[in-house]
């Protein structure tokens, strides 16, 4: 990527960064996980607890690599709309 590229908004930068905060999410939502077990078990929460936290922490795994998706998605349809665009200005006029 250039600069020129980068001023002109001629290349998007969201999706790489999207892509880094999914990791950095991933990490969190791991480390809280791990909180909340041990947290589980510490506070006398037990099993139930424990269950809870495994359930929960999958269950924000997912919904963080959902909403990740959709983004990448969504700047994925950008990215075609101006090669579409792009196509038909190269077409001559009927």
């Amino acid at each position: 990527m250039q600069l020129s590229d980068f001023a002109s908004f001629e290349k998007l930068i969201s999706p790489t960064l999207i892509k880094i905060l999914y990791w950095i999410g991933i990490i969190v939502i791991v480390l809280g996980g791990l909180r909340a077990l041990v947290t589980a078990f510490g506070a006398g929460g037990g099993v139930l607890g424990a269950l809870l936290a495994i359930v929960g922490t999958i269950a924000f795994l997912i919904g963080w690599r959902v909403a990740c998706e959709i983004y990448i998605v969504v700047f994925g349809i950008y990215d075609r709309l101006g090669e579409i665009r792009d196509r038909g200005a190269m077409r001559p006029e009927a």
